[in-house]
């Protein structure tokens, strides 16, 4: 049975905890995309909103972005290896979601795959990379 202290060994500069760094920070640029530059977010999004009827609800999509980014920075931080890998899978759910309802507002398919459905198959090869049992990682480095 493993514990605690494998995951204490992630090194910061392993190529798991710098995949999943970029990938809170760009959760991060995205929080502060959207609250510097709403309508700018919502097109990028793949949602066809342009007014004020657009702000409660980026405020809450930049609320996310924002709660996941630091959750990732921090879950490196102090280096919990699986708690980033189950964290990272169970937030698959959420590109799949806005791939679906920007679909359902309008967007293109290749726009939902593209920015979406490259976030789903990102988050589930990283989410792969860090469950990835410390004997399989281990046989690798030897």
């Amino acid at each position: 049975m493993e514990t605690h202290r494998n995951d204490l060994s992630w090194k910061l500069t392993s190529p798991t905890a710098v995949l999943t760094l970029l990938l809170g920070a760009f959760m991060l640029f995205l929080s502060i995309r959207t609250t510097v530059d709403p309508v700018g977010a919502a097109r990028g999004f793949g949602l066809p909103l342009s007014g004020s009827e657009a702000l409660p609800w980026l405020s809450v999509k930049s609320g996310r972005d924002l709660g996941v980014g630091l959750a990732l920075v921090a879950l490196v931080a102090i280096r919990q290896r699986l708690a980033a890998g189950v964290f990272v899978l169970a937030c698959i759910v959420m590109p799949v979601v806005d791939a679906l309802t920007v679909l359902k507002g309008g967007a293109s398919l290749a726009l939902a795959l593209s920015v979406h459905g490259s976030a789903a198959v990102y988050g589930v090869l990283l989410a792969a990379a860090l469950l990835r049992p410390s004997s399989l990682r281990n046989a690798r480095q030897a």
